[in-house]
């Protein structure tokens, strides 16, 4: 998997629509676990995109993202993509959504 330079070292942030958060979260939801995908402002802590997903696969990752893309950002809007590096991140299809964005 390609790695990418961390963009936010030395640079701050200083308002919202900067730089997105991405992570995944384990919820015990009856009988099993749910993964909670979540596109978070990094300034504001504005949730801007998420999904619960029944399986850890890049398919809930890529709703949350499509959410936060539709709903939250503008196209030519310089933003920064920031994530753990999971496999999630670097799918094929979520590298490809974001760079087309």
């Amino acid at each position: 998997m390609h790695k990418y330079p961390n963009l936010l070292i030395e640079r701050p942030i200083t308002a919202p629509k900067q730089v997105w958060v991405s992570d995944i979260t384990y919820l015990y939801i009856g009988p099993g676990f749910g993964y909670l995908s979540l596109r978070t402002d990094a300034y504001s802590k504005l949730i801007v995109g998420y999904c619960l997903h029944r399986f850890l696969t890049a398919e809930g990752s890529l709703k949350a993202l499509d959410m936060a893309l539709t709903s939250y950002w503008q196209r030519g809007q310089e933003l920064i993509h920031h994530s753990d590096r999971g496999t999630q991140y670097c799918s094929f299809e979520y590298v490809l959504k974001l760079k087309d964005a």
